[in-house]
């Protein structure tokens, strides 16, 4: 079985973030795209996270905002081919099926909107 390399390009259609440093709001603003997650182990997923984007140091970062409280921050892999948290301080599982890249970090996991390109068209 012959494994393919695949480039994640994320799709997302945010609203404009406000003034404010969005890492300090906790609170989903409207206009929020609703994102599946797994929060916590042996749970189910459901449309309970909200994801936001923004532009930090020019980066682009990606805020997940968990349900119940707390939060995660990701960025695009430098190869592009799927997302690592902010920190840095737990590494990430990225797995592409079809239209969505899926990511467990420890024991979450979240399925972002994704399209998938072979690896042969990068250089």
């Amino acid at each position: 079985m012959s494994m393919r390399i695949f480039s994640a390009v994320l799709l997302f259609s945010l609203a404009a973030c406000s003034q404010s440093d969005p890492v300090d709001e906790m609170a989903a603003a409207q206009g929020d795209q609703m994102l599946s997650c797994a929060i916590g182990p042996g749970t189910d997923f459901t449309e309970s996270c909200t994801l936001q984007k923004f532009e930090r140091e020019g980066e682009t970062v990606f805020r997940v905002n968990h349900p119940r409280g707390g939060f995660r921050l990701f960025n695009l892999a430098g190869d592009g081919t799927g997302l690592i948290p902010h920190d840095g301080a737990e590494g990430a599982v990225n797995r592409l099926d079809g239209d969505v890249l899926e990511v467990t970090v420890g024991v979450d996991r979240y399925r972002f909107p994704a399209a998938a390109n072979a690896g042969e068209d990068a250089q």
